[in-house]
């Protein structure tokens, strides 16, 4: 269960006939109410339904480097459970914020939601940008224009573990959610949270490969489908880097399901749901090594009196090959295959 701690909302605009945005500040915190717990359900729904990128927060190289602005507002004013002045941090963060998106090339404002809540005993802080956009409304069975909040396109969102943060116990505390057009909000929104991501293409592609394989096993795939399934992904992600298109989790989710999971779609999104928890934790736009990604396929061969095929993940770990003397060595022999050898050999 999620309970709200702080809640408020600050707007960044520019006027007419200015070039540089200013805040237009709340100034008390904004009430927990009905409103403001269907806000933080619609927010939170959309935040699981789409691809993360992880990562923490900027590391000093020096001692004498200055930590992240963020980092030093944050330490000012969250002590492991409270903030001493809610407000007074949203301000001084919004204003930073401000900075970067001065020093970009945004012509857009918005909304900066800050929320400040506890969920499973650990303490969140998340941080949306918000627009608006124009709808219609009945008035009087008059239809009149109106101004709402865009949930189809959350621009930027963060969420910070503060609990796992003020522990140092992880090294992945910080997601991201970007919107689909919001490419031109990334970098400033990421300069304003002073968060530094993880882009280790080889490890995070046998974090993938491992997501595929425990994606067949929950689901129960038989040998032969879960080998399908584990080159469709081969497939899908050297289709996207020929093409010079980003391999994104929420990509190949959606592929999977409509592929092996077309008659349960109360099973959809496991995939990326897998992908992105512990202990994977990747990022949607997960960087590919085209070795690693090999563990998703087979080696297989035959001839009028052999046929032999086993997983790539296997070489050189049970399956040995030497080629000066043209050696293949089994040093793990399936449990099948070695009854049927013991029989003939008794």
């Amino acid at each position: 269960m999620v309970t709200i701690k702080n809640i408020i909302v600050h707007e960044v605009k520019m006027n007419d006939g200015e070039t540089q945005f200013i805040l237009d500040p709340r100034e008390e915190e904004n009430p927990i109410d009905e409103h403001a717990e269907t806000l933080v359900k619609e927010l939170t729904h959309l935040f699981k339904k789409t691809g993360l990128s992880t990562g923490k927060f900027v590391t000093p190289e020096t001692e004498d480097d200055p930590k992240p602005h963020f980092v030093t507002v944050l330490e000012n004013h969250f002590d492991g459970s409270t903030f001493d002045d809610f407000i007074a941090f949203s301000i001084a963060e919004t204003n930073e914020f401000i900075k970067k998106l001065n020093l970009s090339s945004s012509n857009k404002g918005g909304y900066l939601w800050f929320n400040h809540y506890v969920y499973n005993d650990e303490h969140f802080l998340s941080i949306v940008l918000l627009r608006k956009k124009h709808g219609l409304a009945l008035n009087d069975l008059t239809l009149d224009a109106i101004e709402q909040l865009d949930f189809d396109k959350l621009h930027m969102a963060a969420r910070i573990n503060l609990t796992a943060w003020k522990s140092g116990d992880s090294s992945k505390y910080i997601a991201f959610r970007f919107g689909r057009d919001a490419k031109g909000v990334t970098d400033y929104f990421s300069l304003f949270i002073g968060c530094e991501e993880y882009t280790r293409a080889r490890s995070d592609t046998k974090n993938l490969v491992n997501v595929t394989i425990k994606y067949c096993e929950e689901h129960e795939f038989d040998n032969n489908l879960t080998e399908t399934a584990k080159q469709f992904v081969y497939d899908f992600c050297l289709t996207s880097l020929e093409n010079e298109q980003p391999v994104l989790l929420e990509n190949i989710s959606i592929a999977l399901d409509a592929q092996y999971l077309t008659q349960e779609p109360e099973k959809w999104g496991s995939f990326l749901e897998t992908a992105q928890n512990d202990p994977f934790c990747l990022n949607n736009e997960v960087p590919i090594e085209k070795s690693a990604l090999k563990g998703l396929t087979r080696y297989r061969g035959f001839n009028s009196k052999m046929s032999l095929s086993f997983d790539s993940q296997l070489l050189n770990n049970s399956v040995l090959y030497n080629e000066s003397t043209d050696e293949l060595t089994f040093t793990e022999i399936p449990s099948a295959l070695k009854a049927q050898l013991i029989r003939e050999q008794s």
